[in-house]
């Protein structure tokens, strides 16, 4: 199980303000990353290390996570996360800052955070976070 350090507000802070004009680029500021990276401000811990350097597209990017997770969707890694790393699911109206959220969209989802207010939900997106 995941422990968020004691200074992990600040430290998440400090990430989101470093990464904030930064484009979504597969391989570097996905999804995946932006939240395995969150993770690692709060927590110390890098949680998709064997991803890193794996992918550099959207396909190449679905099949690593095939790979480790048996399904090519965000879905598939969220519960890999949770189940891997003991992070407990949050019923959706109990999300604080710092949390992971999957978002859906149609068919499609991506992994995202909630801010450090607590009332939005950051995501890479093509003109920043």
């Amino acid at each position: 199980m995941l422990t968020r350090k004691p200074n992990w507000q600040s430290e998440l802070s400090e990430y989101l303000c470093a990464v904030a004009s930064m484009r979504f680029q597969y391989g570097r500021l996905d999804c995946g990353l932006f939240v395995a990276d969150a993770i690692e401000a709060m927590t110390g811990v890098d949680t998709v290390r064997t991803l890193r350097g794996a992918y550099r597209n959207r396909t190449e990017a679905f099949t690593a996570i095939q790979a480790l997770c048996g399904r090519a969707t965000m879905e598939a890694a969220a519960v890999y996360l949770t189940a891997h790393y003991g992070l407990p699911e949050v019923p959706v109206l109990s999300a604080q800052r710092g949390d992971v959220v999957q978002l859906r969209h149609g068919r499609r989802s991506s992994l995202g955070i909630v801010a450090m207010h607590g009332t939005e939900i950051l995501t890479p997106y093509r003109l920043g976070i």
